[in-house]
């Protein structure tokens, strides 16, 4: 393959992968600061593989968050590439890539950066997802760039980091050297479906600093931890009454919070009750009620810490329609979702900008609802230790008017909640405090 030029037949690229790859291939440093699903990765890996076939002998560094994470994301596409162009290379140990010219990449995790001490006579230094790698780790790889007969160049491609304050070292080099930074936007990807592009759209919600940073690529100066809904966003009356029923209950802890116990229509909240401090007797007989006043379809309770287990037996035992959720289980669309909890927030805020009314108690607590990016590069909800703070109070009703949502989304599709997973879990949670008695 000539190298020098893109031949006909080559592999599309989208125009700042073009930019990345030759308006800029020679420059010392250029950062790609884009939003996922993008084209990061294959526009990293083209200019590598390109590097190594026009300059004989030069030596690189790779850096991903993981093994994993670098193989699934670079190596494929170094792979692929090189596939393409008939271009010899050879893997050594499964993160070591090695051109017949005698030019050679070396793969490393960033979860142990003195692996990388020791090399020398680097020239290329590569970071894939760098907002997620450790400054130690980058300043590591810059100390081996020394002793090569070839001009040193670093290249450095990431989503902003939002595990924080996007205020650290990748964010600093993005705001210090403008001039080297290419900005790239998820929906600028051409090659990517509109369906996918509207999934991000509804992921990161659109408007908010999380889709600011995570689709268009931006830096952003604030705490990106962004709400799940405005206040302009929700209905100010409930448009109708429907005639199916569906049911959510927020148990709570012993001696802490209340009960509540939602009841809701396709439309929006049509009743709930708050308890405190009612037996598990009582507390079955609410559930039993409400579900004979509203000819309840189908509902859920909330089993996390096991506190549920008892109201859900007994209501099993009446043949129920009913299902035990564990915030922290595994969600139905997992691939999307880190955990239940941000799936049924995050459809709950959908209901709710769609025209699905709640009372203002609800509206608060919603509000104080925010996303994050976790170390998987998913949307996940803050803990609800932080929305407790941030509140005063629990967001008991919100658990349950989200819970009912969840039941009428899904349904029998909900899993069945067995009374041993409830006892381990709530063996778990007593083995925990009473490390502290």
């Amino acid at each position: 393959m000539n190298t020098s030029e893109w031949e006909d037949g080559k592999p599309e690229l989208s125009p700042w992968q073009g930019e990345y790859i030759f308006k800029r291939f020679d420059d010392d440093l250029a950062i790609a600061c884009c939003g996922v699903g993008s084209g990061k990765s294959a526009g990293l890996a083209i200019w590598l593989v390109m590097q190594c076939c026009k300059k004989p002998g030069i030596r690189g560094i790779m850096v991903a968050q993981t093994h994993d994470a670098l193989q699934k994301a670079l190596l494929r596409e170094i792979r692929a590439f090189c596939e393409w162009a008939h271009i010899d290379y050879m893997i050594q140990n499964r993160k070591e890539i090695h051109f017949s010219n005698g030019s050679h990449l070396f793969g490393y995790s960033a979860e142990n950066p003195t692996a990388v001490l020791g090399l020398s006579e680097i020239a290329l230094l590569a970071i894939d997802e760098a907002a997620y790698i450790p400054e130690e780790m980058y300043n590591y790889c810059r100390d081996r760039m020394r002793g090569s007969k070839y001009k040193s160049m670093t290249r450095l491609i990431s989503s902003p980091n939002s595990l924080a304050k996007v205020n650290n070292w990748f964010g600093n080099l993005v705001k210090k050297y403008p001039s080297k930074v290419i900005y790239a936007s998820s929906l600028d990807n051409r090659f990517s479906s509109d369906e996918y592009k509207n999934e991000l759209k509804e992921r990161y919600q659109e408007g908010t600093n999380l889709y600011r940073q995570q689709v268009l690529g931006e830096i952003v100066d604030s705490d990106v931890a962004s709400q799940i809904i405005f206040r302009h966003e929700f209905p100010a009356e409930k448009r109708d009454n429907g005639k199916e029923h569906w049911f959510g209950m927020d148990a709570s802890g012993v001696g802490a919070d209340s009960d509540m116990y939602a009841v809701i229509d396709k439309f929006g909240m049509v009743d709930y009750i708050e308890k405190v401090e009612a037996s598990t007797q009582q507390k079955a007989g609410i559930v039993s009620m409400l579900y004979d006043k509203y000819k309840v379809k189908y509902g859920n309770i909330d089993m996390t810490g096991g506190y549920g287990q008892g109201v859900y037996d007994l209501s099993k035992d009446k043949n129920l329609a009913i299902s035990g959720i564990n915030f922290a289980q595994k969600a139905i669309d997992f691939e999307k979702y880190p955990n239940a909890r941000t799936e049924i927030y995050l459809e709950l805020a959908k209901a709710i900008k769609e025209g699905f009314w709640v009372n203002d108690i609800v509206k608060e607590e919603m509000l104080a609802q925010a996303l994050f990016i976790n170390n998987r590069g998913q949307g996940q909800l803050v803990p609800k230790d932080d929305v407790k703070k941030l509140l005063g109070h629990s967001p008991d009703l919100c658990d349950a008017v989200a819970l009912a949502v969840y039941a009428m989304n899904h349904g029998e599709q909900m899993p069945e909640y067995s009374a041993k997973k409830a006892s381990d879990i709530a063996n778990k949670y007593l083995a925990y405090f009473s490390r502290y008695n």
